[in-house]
């Protein structure tokens, strides 16, 4: 899991300043319902970075499969299921295209706070999920307000266990 600490730079406990690649914005930038905020937070929203795009193959469009921008992801994290949010996209990483980079928030809910903007988690136990389809997106219900991870989660929580039981 490598860490994202894109988006609105503030508040945290400086575990992004770390980061090599830190950009002021994701690619949702501007479309969070009611506009209630500017952009997410790496240090409060729960956000996966899911899809790339760029000249190296292979490249990953998540909304040709029916997958919508800021909708509910579930992560499978060691013993733990995080909900997030697909926040983010990644461009050209050269000969290395990569998807399922993760919010500082969320790896902070996975592995601690061992984890900060260069150093992510090395191990083969995170499983990224999405959901397809409107139902998946939490609009203004979520709490995108929220001043930590803690009260933003919980407020996508409902529909996260919504989500997983359609897998069922």
């Amino acid at each position: 899991m490598d860490i994202d600490c894109d988006g609105i730079q503030k508040g945290g406990d400086g575990r992004c300043g770390s980061s090599t690649d830190t950009q002021s914005q994701t690619a949702f930038q501007g479309q969070i319902p009611g506009n209630v905020i500017k952009d997410l937070n790496a240090n409060i929203h729960p956000y996966v970075v899911f899809g790339n795009y760029g000249d190296y193959s292979p490249t990953f469009d998540p909304k040709a499969h029916g997958i919508k921008p800021l909708s509910v992801m579930a992560v499978v994290c060691g013993d733990k299921l995080i909900y997030g949010v697909w926040g983010d996209t990644n461009g050209d990483d050269a000969e290395y295209p990569l998807v399922g980079e993760a919010s500082l928030s969320l790896a902070t809910a996975c592995y601690g706070h061992s984890v900060n903007g260069n150093n992510g988690h090395d191990g083969t136990d995170v499983l990224y999920v999405a959901f397809t389809g409107d139902e998946a997106v939490p609009g203004k219900s979520a709490n995108w307000k929220a001043d930590n991870y803690d009260d933003f989660e919980a407020s996508i929580q409902t529909l996260g266990d919504k989500l997983i039981k359609r897998l069922s």
